[in-house]
């Protein structure tokens, strides 16, 4: 192998070890991710593996926060390496101060098949995308409506690892409530050519035409 390229992998491996948050909780959650918590979209998943998030400290700054819905985080417990979607939440405001919980398949890849219990995991976010597809998308909450001019409720996926914070519609601030999502109250301007612009806790942003934020269908269930 070319020197350089050996030294760049090395840098990237160095890099990504700095922002790996470490003894973090890992547990078992259920055979199956549920439809509260985060409210992914449905959709054809690059990634299929998902897990709940919780407010432990040695989460760092990827504690969870409304922004973390949908981000694809790292998680290594010891055997492999494992990348899943944040899908849903873990105990929060509780004394119990959970880590990444995880859905059966991606507990057993992650403690090389472990009877349910306690491990010690790393965690770091990626710039992977869960959705199969290029560029940032906008997605309706699941079971929301799509045409109502008084009412809207939207969220950003793909976005390479960007952390949403916040986002307007028409001119109007979104406000968020227990998810990923953003809700408008649209006092009739939110139409199908209305413009929403996502913000990113970096300061960069992406901007949609409403009429082109997809359907979100049902809850996406992993399993």
């Amino acid at each position: 192998m070319q020197l350089f390229p050996l030294l760049c992998t090395i840098f990237a491996c160095i890099v990504s070890q700095c922002h790996a948050q470490r003894n973090v909780r890992g547990t078992w959650w259920a055979h199956k991710s549920d439809s509260g918590g985060c409210q992914v979209p449905q959709g054809d998943y690059a990634i299929t593996d998902a897990i709940a998030l919780g407010e432990s400290l040695a989460l760092g700054n990827l504690k969870w926060r409304q922004g973390l819905c949908g981000q694809v985080l790292q998680v290594d417990c010891g055997k492999q390496v494992v990348d899943a979607v944040v899908v849903s939440t873990c105990n929060l405001n509780s004394a119990d101060r959970c880590g990444v919980d995880m859905i059966t398949k991606t507990w057993n890849k992650a403690t090389g098949n472990q009877k349910p219990g306690i491990v010690d995991c790393s965690v770091s976010l990626t710039k992977k995308n869960p959705l199969k597809g290029n560029g940032p998308l906008c997605y309706h909450r699941p079971n929301s409506p799509t045409d109502n001019q008084w009412y809207t409720c939207v969220g950003v996926f793909n976005t390479g690892g960007r952390i949403s914070k916040e986002a307007v519609l028409a001119g109007i601030k979104g406000y968020r409530v227990n998810d990923g999502y953003f809700n408008f109250n649209g006092n009739g301007l939110t139409n199908k050519n209305a413009q929403v612009v996502f913000k990113y806790e970096d300061g960069s942003t992406s901007t949609f035409k409403l009429g082109d934020c997809r359907n979100g269908g049902q809850t996406q269930i992993f399993q």
